[in-house]
């Protein structure tokens, strides 16, 4: 991809100096209005600097080039994270029927269960787990006032609301617990995911490997291997 097909894939979305571009082009028009009106009602006798006109001018262009300038380092910008999202695909594509271990609050509810492995950094006395969907609406909270002692836990919902008593449907839920000691102390609470990498997909513009039916982003990541190898490579 070069920086014309950069700016081309670029301006099809939001961008700040194209938006100023569309406005500089609106207000040429009356730039050029004001400055013909002033030509047309100075003093003849006492008519305006013409370097005074020159220095309007210079400023408009100024502006302008400014903008073009703003134009083409959004589009660099644009073409480096481009170029950052291949190189992760590509990095994906290695990694498909490799097994996977990543850090993510993500779960895949099927039959109506999803279970969320963890890892507790130290004793929590009282955990607060609140559930959202796939769209980022939280959907059920669940207060649990014993010891979760330290170290590898599981977390299991059975989709049932809480508040309703409804049945929450199959997909992907995302998890986020808040542990705490009787003292207040925060409690540090990882994610664990492991399964075999079964396909990449761009999501957003951004690639992400489904292990599980359940899509990991690479900064989710913590180990890959090949089934049956304990050599494990980040």
């Amino acid at each position: 991809m070069n920086i014309d097909e950069a700016n081309a894939q670029f301006y099809k979305g939001t961008s700040t100096a194209r938006d100023a571009q569309g406005k500089l082009a609106d207000n040429f028009d009356d730039f050029l209005l004001m400055l013909t009106t002033q030509l047309q009602n100075q003093d003849p006798l006492n008519p305006t600097d013409t370097n005074e006109f020159t220095n309007q001018l210079v400023n408009f262009t100024e502006v302008e080039q400014s903008i073009a300038t703003n134009q083409n380092l959004e589009a660099l910008i644009n073409l480096q994270s481009v170029n950052q999202q291949n190189a992760q695909a590509t990095i994906m594509m290695d990694y498909l029927g490799k097994e996977i271990e990543a850090n993510a609050n993500i779960g895949n509810m099927q039959n109506g269960s999803v279970t969320w492995n963890m890892d507790f950094g130290s004793n929590a006395d009282s955990v607060t787990y609140e559930i959202y969907n796939e769209a980022g609406t939280k959907v059920d909270t669940i207060t649990v006032d014993n010891t979760v002692s330290e170290g590898n836990q599981t977390f299991t919902w059975d989709g049932v609301l809480s508040g309703s008593g409804a049945q929450s449907p199959d997909g992907l839920y995302f998890l986020v617990p808040t542990a705490k000691t009787d003292g207040g102390s925060n409690v540090d609470v990882a994610f664990k995911i492991k399964g075999m990498a079964e396909r990449v997909e761009s999501i957003g513009g951004t690639p992400v490997l489904y292990v599980g039916g359940m899509p990991i982003s690479i900064n989710n990541i913590t180990s890959v291997s090949v089934a049956g190898n304990t050599d494990d490579a980040a």
